[in-house]
């Protein structure tokens, strides 16, 4: 099969192919505006993709998921750079990318999200065709069957002093274990005990009766 891929089954089997290969792909999504992704498919089902993401390209750079119905063209990132790096990396036992979700259930927000909090503790997350250009990193704190409720750290690097509710089925992008998460995740240090009880419209938010921030293995917790 060709290098690139356009229209549904041609995309399907490129991911498919690059996930079987641990090729390095350039993905093309229309999301509250057209937007591009380079990473390496680790997770794949028929609603979601989950990329080990290489930054510029190149660098890896945490995990990204997002919902496949946002993908129009998909390219093997076959430039002389990208392949020197994947080389150097194979040579030095660094690829192909290992996948967090081998047992997570990918057709749903919900379990992909969950996973993706016991490998990072800390998430970003989008929604991109009703906020372009707004992204909350936090932890989820309550869930129900549509929603879950966020604490989110905010443009300051603190803590907010509410939650933000999301509706799963607006959620578009995940991102974890970037560099970006991380960053601000240090920088707020880890999530306070008192966790707010009102959300961002002012309303009483009822919280499980044991809560704690997710572990995480070699960093600090949260984000936002």
């Amino acid at each position: 099969m060709g290098t690139a891929a356009k229209g549904r089954t041609q995309i399907k089997k490129l991911l498919v192919l690059a996930q079987e290969q641990a090729l390095p792909l350039r993905i093309l999504r229309d999301a509250g505006g057209s937007r591009t992704e380079f990473g390496v498919v680790v997770g794949l089902s028929k609603e979601w993709v989950v990329l080990a993401e290489l930054r510029e390209g190149v660098l890896r750079d945490g995990y990204v998921a997002f919902r496949t119905s946002s993908i129009k063209r998909v390219r093997v990132f076959d430039t002389f750079i990208g392949f020197v790096f994947i080389g150097f990396v194979r040579d030095n036992n660094q690829w192909p990318p290992h996948s967090p979700f081998l047992t997570a259930d990918l057709s749903d927000p919900q379990p992909l999200i969950r996973a993706a909090l016991d490998t990072a503790g800390v998430i970003s997350l989008y929604r991109e065709d009703k906020h372009p250009e707004q992204l909350l990193i936090g932890i989820p704190v309550r869930w129900s069957k549509k929603h879950l409720w966020l604490f989110t750290i905010n443009e300051h690097g603190q803590w907010e002093a509410f939650l933000d509710r999301f509706r799963l089925r607006d959620i578009t992008r995940i991102g974890f274990g970037g560099m970006y998460e991380r960053a601000v995740s240090a920088t707020a240090g880890p999530m306070p005990e008192a966790v707010p009880k009102k959300d961002d419209r002012g309303k009483k938010v009822k919280l499980p009766s044991t809560l704690s921030a997710p572990a995480v293995s070699g960093q600090s917790s949260p984000s936002r």
